[in-house]
């Protein structure tokens, strides 16, 4: 046992340990240079040595001198940002339109817009690691790449329209000032004031190319000259006499009741100065608001600069804070002080009002130059740095390039940044306002849905040390948001969640996947848990196939594992495999290894599927648990998929068409398993439907042709066979009792219905039904019945009856009539009763036909219980699967078997008892005539004789005697019969059960007998199967039929036990698929269709 030791380095360690994190983190190799993950733990590592053991005054190795502060880097570039330069070029403008009152409303709904979004910026800040791409980095990171990507190029070109808003804003007040209009030397015109900004956004950019260190040191001298430019706005007020501003000849008063009283209220004119609006049309609350909240909407700028920042996660909210606190307060002031002291006339001509009346003119002008070229700075490189953190997230093509770096410095992006913001430059002061205002509240909007939904989802790793926030702040800030982006323009608005949701499904697929853990995936953990809990067993009206196939190889099974995600009809679909292994420590990494293997091939499938690995020291045993731990809570597996034993022995030759395009699969690398044992086999089907699942063999689809948007298919059928079965079991009070594999029968429908509701499948394939009799009167009551059933479920799809004594079919010609077949006959020539019955027919002699089989007295059966197939098998009832036709059926339960009474003679136990030694079924037959081919018989199979009690017996309505008891239960015996061709009762739906119970079922009837007849129905069922294939390999030939869907004769409980049984088992259903196109063969034990409303 390990000692325990004190550990004196445990802070030290604590950090590495963190630090190891970060560098395991697939985030921070995104945005970092390329490397492995260890070489980024060493580096990581060696940095955290150094600044630990350094000396004092020694610098670190990555020079943190060149970050920048809170004040510096957040709150500065805040506060310039938000003064913006519309503050003096449109500010009386806006006062003039929506006085005190209004300007107040529109600052206010502003700040409290900002605010609410600054809370949720500063928690999701205060939850990790902050790196470059500011907003785009916490909103990807949050959300997932789709709504990061989508919304950070949004928010990078409303950066870019920012810019250029505030390079344009630089010009107007330098020509009012210095232009040729005002007496300067300046010359003005579009194309010149279009020169002089072009100048202006050169020298932005070149600052920003030097680093953060000169665009701080700018950022303070710019900050200075802004706050007292700001400042001055209000104390002018108060120092400046009134006078007559002579190039409008309007009267400045200065502060007065008459001018505070006359611009309280709102009121609105047309062709202002400032309005960009046609002559005559008056401006409203809503436009000015476009033009008035880009002023406010800098909060980001300090978030834009994260990359430079030393601890970003500190700085973000309290940088940001401040900033919005002190802007507000200037802001209010400077409202305040115009409101009271300029006449609204001079508010209504005058664009650069703040100026005229201002104690200083070049005060107002330096201030204006400042908050213009801090903005645009803060505009260019922020946006760079948002594009780089996308470029290197490679979630838009194209935009790698822009990933690099020039001596730390984004340079490609920002003179891509420049290029864009150039073209901004083409469009009016006021249009560019309210892009830059949707395209900031667009970014408001996601900010706080992701800090809403990282809220709620209850995130045990969400935990940010800024703890002023909620839910309802965050939700609140996201409807303002949109609510604020209708009032602004409705129409841009429309236009902006447009382009986002262009820009989100581009990025969902073009975009490799990002193992960012967004908070998609808690809050689906929340609601798949929360709805998991609620979900119960499915009402059979909504039923659908939940699916677990289970797999070995999946080169063989590929075209099956493609098959049964089309079979799925929206339902659970889980491929499960069985990892063998006696010593489970030892082989945990192979299991690990594997479900990574086979997640990735479920990924290169397409399938929409759940992988599930089972590690057992046992195939069967391994079998088990994959199904029995599939699914969880109501969503279960109702369907068991196998392959077919023999397709597994097939060489690998036989599907080279389907994985020409597989050279190497992720589960190449697995470990092979050893082939499945025959009785192993046989003994996971027997597994399930004891465990009452609905079981399926598949046989054939390796080399399946699969349809797909480009690939021509010559089949044209989806051929649906749905055979009878029936059991006549007895009670314990002596009432014989038949049951019906109804419910096969109609999933059989059910599924092949399915499978062409699927566009691919709908379009290329017709549904054919393909039922059969043995003589011809009972073909077109058949087809009615049929077609009745269909159209009681709903299921269009073409009909086929077939008629086995038409002389169409060689195998039954053969088998009943005794024509020659070498092929049928070397099949047969190992049956004991089939030598008797060829040597019979040769000698032309009389031959009685004894063999033993199956008891069909069951003890303890309660008529209130509804069998199943499984459990009628353990109680030893008798399966007899029936070509087409069900003797008398009864209704048909939910859960597989449906029963009826006949007047059978009821049993003395006594007897019984006294006969169970002695009992067993004889079959009779009359003598064989050579010249008519005939076994001429009298329902040998279904007359039960008893030795002791010939004369006894009583007979049912449809002349069968009541069945002899017997304790002893034979498993199953290849010589048993199969299959029924009698017709299909009628159908009949219950109008009166709306909600429980069966809604669909067979009537009460008597069976059409033909007695003195060998009939298809008295045959074992190896030779019943023989007949099978024949008539399918003639109806549904390969080059015609894509699929069959089948009954599934299950094994009786025990087979597995003996090796023959199961091989013969096995070997007869392989006599009947081989040579088929591919088969799925279905064994059900609940209720799959309904009438119900």
């Amino acid at each position: 046992m390990p000692s325990l030791t004190w550990d004196i380095q445990k802070p030290v360690r604590e950090e590495t340990t963190l630090i190891r994190a970060e560098a395991s983190n697939p985030d921070y190799g995104a945005l970092q240079r390329p490397c492995t993950v260890q070489q980024e733990e060493d580096r990581l590592i060696g940095d955290f040595y150094k600044r630990h053991n350094s000396v004092a005054g020694d610098k670190p190795a990555d020079a943190e001198d060149e970050k920048l502060g809170t004040f510096s880097g957040v709150f500065m570039p805040t506060t310039l940002n938000v003064l913006s330069i519309l503050m003096f070029l449109r500010f009386g403008f806006i006062l003039g339109q929506v006085g005190i009152l209004g300007m107040f409303a529109l600052l206010v709904l502003s700040y409290a817009i900002d605010l609410l979004t600054t809370l949720s910026i500063s928690a999701i800040a205060t939850n990790g690691t902050v790196r470059g791409g500011g907003a785009y980095y916490m909103i990807s990171r949050s959300l997932g790449p789709e709504f990061g990507g989508a919304i950070g190029v949004v928010f990078f070109f409303g950066q870019v329209l920012n810019a250029g808003l505030n390079v344009a804003g630089f010009c107007q007040p330098v020509l009012s000032s210095f232009g040729q209009n005002a007496g300067g030397f300046f010359p003005e015109g579009y194309w010149y004031e279009f020169f002089y900004a072009t100048g202006v956004l050169l020298f932005c950019t070149s600052i920003c190319m030097f680093g953060s260190g000169i665009f701080s040191q700018a950022g303070k001298v710019l900050f200075v000259i802004l706050i007292v430019a700001t400042v001055s706005v209000p104390v002018s007020v108060f120092f400046v006499k009134p006078f007559l501003v002579t190039k409008l000849d309007i009267w400045y008063s200065g502060p007065s009741w008459d001018v505070f009283s006359d611009n309280l209220l709102p009121r609105f004119t047309t062709g202002a100065v400032g309005s960009d609006l046609p002559p005559g049309q008056m401006e409203t609350f809503t436009s000015l608001f476009g033009v008035f909240f880009p002023a406010t909407a800098g909060i980001f700028a300090g978030a834009s600069m994260s990359g430079d920042l030393k601890r970003p996660s500190h700085s973000i909210p309290k940088g940001t804070l401040t900033g919005l606190g002190v802007t507000f307060i200037l802001y209010a002031a400077t409202i305040l002080g115009m409101g009271v002291a300029i006449p609204r006339a001079l508010l209504y001509k005058d664009i650069s009002v703040i100026e005229t009346v201002n104690l200083s003119k070049w005060l107002i002008l330096f201030g204006e130059m400042s908050t213009s070229l801090f903005s645009s700075m803060v505009g260019v490189i922020g946006a760079a740095y948002v594009l780089q953190a996308i470029a290197k997230d490679a979630l838009v093509p194209y935009t790698s390039f822009l990933a690099s770096e020039i001596n730390g410095l984004p340079i490609p992006a920002v003179v891509a940044t420049y290029i864009l913001t150039q073209l901004t430059l083409f469009f009016p002061l006021n249009r560019l306002a309210t892009f830059i205002t949707m395209a900031y509240l667009m970014t408001f909007v996601v900010t706080n849905l992701a800090c809403f939904l990282l809220k709620i989802a209850s995130a045990p790793n969400f935990r940010p040390s800024f703890k002023y926030f909620s839910s309802t702040t965050a939700f609140l800030g996201a409807i303002s948001c949109i609510a604020s982006m209708f009032i602004a323009d409705g129409w841009a608005s429309v236009g902006a969640i447009v382009i986002l949701a262009f820009l989100f499904i581009l990025i969902h697929y073009v975009s490799p996947p990002k193992p960012w853990g967004d908070v998609s995936q808690a809050l689906l953990y929340h609601q798949v848990r929360k709805y998991l809990l609620r979900l119960r067993q499915d009402h059979v009206k909504f039923w659908r196939p939940q699916i677990l196939l289970l797999v070995d190889d999946p080169r063989s099974a590929w075209g099956l594992i493609k098959f049964c995600n089309y079979l799925k009809k929206g339902g659970l679909y889980i491929l499960g495999h069985v990892v063998i292994t006696k010593d489970f420590q030892e082989t945990f990494k192979e299991v690990k290894k594997q479900q990574q293997s086979w997640t990735k091939l479920r990924d290169m499938t397409g399938a929409k599927a759940f992988v599930q690995i089972a590690c057992s020291p046992d195939v069967v045993w391994g079998a088990r648990n994959v199904f029995l731990g599939s699914g969880l809570g109501g969503m279960k597996p109702n369907i068991t998929i196998l392959g077919s034993l023999r397709d597994k022995t097939k060489p690998l030759e036989l599907h080279r068409a389907q994985t020409i395009d597989m050279e190497a699969l992720p589960t190449d690398s697995c470990r092979k398993e050893s082939h499945i044992k025959v009785t192993q086999w046989v003994n996971i089907i027997e597994d399930i439907i004891a465990m009452q699942g609905n079981v399926a063999i598949a046989r054939g689809f390796m080399g399946m042709e699969l349809p797909g948007k480009n690939i021509k298919t010559t089949q044209k059928y989806i051929d649906l066979y749905p055979i009878q079965m029936s059991a006549q079991v007895v009670d314990e009070n002596g009432l014989s009792t038949m049951t019906t594999n109804f419910d096969t029968y109609t999933l059989i429908l059910q599924m092949g219905a399915i499978l062409r509701t699927v566009p691919l499948w709908k379009e290329r394939y017709i549904l054919r039904v393909i039922v059969f009799v043995e003589f011809e009167d009972a073909v077109e009551e058949e087809r009615e019945r049929v077609s009745t059933l269909l159209d009681t479920l709903r299921i269009k799809a073409e009909i086929l009856v077939l008629c086995l004594n038409s002389g169409n079919y060689a195998a039954y010609e053969c088998i009943i009539k005794g024509t020659s077949n070498p092929a049928v006959e070397s099949k047969l020539s190992e049956q004991e009763w089939w030598s008797e019955l060829v040597e019979a027919r040769e000698s032309n002699q009389p031959y009685a036909f004894t063999r033993k089989m199956e008891e069909h007295k069951v003890i303890a059966i309660d008529h209130k219980r509804r069998h199943t197939f499984s459990s009628l098998s353990h109680l030893g009832a008798s399966f007899s699967l029936r070509a087409n036709s069900i003797s008398s059926a009864g209704t048909f339960d939910s859960e597989g078997f449906s029963d009826y009474d006949e007047n059978s003679s009821v049993i003395d136990d006594d007897e019984e008892d006294d006969d169970d030694d002695t009992s067993q079924l004889e079959q009779s037959t009359s003598a064989l005539h050579r010249h008519n081919s005939l076994f001429s018989t009298s329902r040998p199979l279904d007359r039960v004789k008893d030795k002791s009690r010939d004369d006894d017996s009583s007979s049912g309505p449809s002349g069968r005697s009541s069945p002899s008891s017997s304790t002893h239960h034979e498993r199953h015996n290849s010589n048993k019969p199969a299959f029924t061709s009698q017709a299909i009762p009628k159908t009949k739906v219950n109008d009166n059960d709306d909600d429980e119970g069966n809604t669909v079922m067979f009537e009460h009837g008597d069976d059409p007998t033909h007695p003195n007849v060998l009939s298809f129905n008295d045959l074992p069922a190896r030779a019943q199967h023989i007949i099978l294939n024949d008539m399918m390999a003639t109806k549904s030939s390969k080059e015609d039929t894509v699929v069959i869907f089948s009954t599934l004769p299950a094994p009786s409980m025990g087979t597995h036990k003996s090796e023959r049984e199961s091989l013969d088992f096995v070997d007869s259903l392989e006599l009947w698929c081989q040579d088929l196109p591919p088969v799925l063969l279905l064994h059900c034990q609940t209720m799959t269709v309904t009438t119900a409303l």
